[in-house]
């Protein structure tokens, strides 16, 4: 996804994060931040550094939405973590549910058809 100098101003706002803080742990120099949050940043700098950023904030709390940044309380780490367990989880109903004949409407339904 990518992510907008709007995005990030408002992402290191919202964690209270200042310039030099979010640069030291992206791996980036203030300078290069500064240019990004500019108007037009992203055309000024590498798409690999908008990624450090964007992941920094990720992992600071910030979650990127459409248009918008949120604070997340999850980690995008867990946030993983937990989408992998329903995967999971789906995959072990399925199987279990294709142990078994699917239903018929006679089954399904009443004489009311409820």
């Amino acid at each position: 996804m990518l992510i907008t100098p709007e995005q990030i101003r408002a992402a290191r706002a919202l964690l209270r994060l200042d310039q030099t803080s979010l640069a030291q742990v992206a791996g980036i120099s203030v300078v290069t931040l500064r240019r990004l949050e500019e108007q037009h940043g992203l055309s000024k700098v590498a798409p690999a550094t908008v990624d450090q950023v964007r992941r920094a904030l990720e992992k600071a709390g910030a979650e990127f939405i459409d248009r918008g940044v949120r604070r997340s309380s999850l980690t995008s780490e867990e946030i993983q973590a937990i989408k992998q367990d329903i995967d999971r989880i789906v995959a072990r109903g399925a199987a279990s549910m294709a142990k078994y004949p699917p239903l018929t409407d006679d089954e399904l339904y009443d004489e009311s058809g409820l």
